[in-house]
């Protein structure tokens, strides 16, 4: 084989796994970059486009031969996955035609969240690395004029957790990987991270509060872990600052509990969340077997009384649970749900038994997915979390001793 058409395939292959994850990213963040000054109608036209660009450079991938490629129990996991995922939109209703199948099958909670797994896991995301760590990169850049643009709504907002579409979130992986940026770029990736942290302190997000501290204290641990077990000063250092930060919050503490954390604390004990989970239960609980093992599909509902902020309209059939596990019972059963925590815990033990302190990150990162599930339903639909959920599970799962 000629060698220069080789080193042309591969760097043909490179570019189109960049390309799926800018479409990717493109797709979530394009109502909130461009709802402003473009009409829904283009807004949806540019989704539908990075839907089909996707589709293009992940078939591009395998016309280079450089899919990932499974074997046993990964392999045995993903056809499951695939004929769960077949099933939930099969049981789907799609009643409306052309227009309806445009304006709503194919927003980030129906047909493409259960599409997403699949086109991140062929992609040879391990060889690639460095690339799709440039794209989250760029990717996380776009929440600034997101934020710019949508400044009044930043603070004490009901929606203001996913103002910027999540974007930051790309910043777990790329502090975990700090060493593949250069130093600019990762003073860049820690202020949008913690402006997104004080951001959520200031707004009570207290879910994303506990994610963003804990995926922070393991992206510092994991990267330093080699320097903190033979480097007393770096150890010194890291219990430096766990104690300044400690007194400077005791000292500082009557302020900050009237300015900074006053929001937060008076929502601290607010239960939002229970009341919910007891009407999803309670209804299904009268349910037949079937609803719980395979779910009641894309379409899915359970009985809960709601109203339209807009038109007044009372619904008493909602089709969106925030608490994630019960989100993917109620649409594809117990069966979904099983799944994807199997990927969790096998990507998990593949990645924690690497000696690599970069894959055990990942691993466990993992894990605190089964406290995000639980907090959020994000990583359920195409949203970034999802991405990064499944980025981290592929990694672990090529990775090859």
């Amino acid at each position: 084989m000629d060698v220069s058409s080789l080193f042309q395939e591969k760097s043909r292959s490179e570019v189109a796994v960049s390309a799926t994850y800018a479409s990717i990213t493109a797709y979530i963040a394009a109502n909130q970059l461009f709802s402003s000054f473009l009409p829904s109608t283009l807004i949806r036209v540019f989704e539908l486009l990075c839907l089909v660009a996707i589709f293009w450079f992940v078939l591009q991938v395998f016309l280079c031969r450089e899919n990932a490629r499974y074997r046993g129990w990964p392999l045995l996991l993903i056809a499951l996955l695939a004929l769960s995922c077949l099933s939930i939109i099969a049981r789907g209703e799609y009643e409306g035609g052309i227009k309806n199948m445009i304006l709503v099958k194919f927003s980030y909670m129906q047909i493409p969240a259960y599409i997403l797994p699949f086109a991140i896991l062929v992609l040879p995301n391990r060889k690639y690395l460095t690339a799709i760590l440039n794209v989250f990169f760029f990717s996380m850049l776009a929440v600034i004029p997101i934020w710019l643009m949508q400044s009044v709504n930043l603070i004490q907002q009901q929606d203001s957790e996913s103002i910027g579409a999540y974007l930051p979130f790309f910043g777990t992986v790329l502090i975990l990987f700090r060493r593949h940026l250069s130093t600019r770029r990762r003073l860049v990736v820690y202020a949008i991270y913690f402006a997104y942290f004080m951001l959520m302190i200031l707004n009570a997000r207290r879910n994303m509060i506990v994610s963003l501290s804990l995926w922070f204290g393991i992206a510092y641990l994991m990267g330093n872990a080699t320097k903190l077990k033979t480097n007393m000063r770096a150890r010194l250092l890291l219990l430096f600052g766990v104690v300044a930060v400690a007194v400077f919050v005791a000292i500082s503490w009557g302020w900050l509990s009237q300015t900074v954390f006053q929001f937060i604390l008076d929502r601290g004990t607010e239960d939002t969340r229970s009341g919910v989970e007891a009407l999803f239960l309670a209804d299904m609980a009268s349910s037949p077997v079937s609803d719980w093992v395979f779910g009641r599909g894309i379409d899915g509902t359970y009985i809960q009384m709601t109203e339209d902020a807009q038109t007044l309209e009372v619904s008493f059939d909602r089709h969106l649970i925030e608490t994630g596990y019960l989100y993917a019972i109620l649409k594809g059963g117990l069966f979904h749900l099983l799944l994807y925590l199997l990927f969790l815990f096998t990507a998990f033990i593949r990645g924690i038994s690497v000696k690599k302190h970069l894959l055990q990150g990942l691993a466990l990162f993992l894990t605190v997915y089964l406290l995000e599930m639980y907090m959020t339903n994000w990583v359920f639909f195409f949203s970034v979390k999802a991405v990064v959920f499944w980025f981290a599970v592929s990694v672990c799962l090529q990775y090859k001793k």
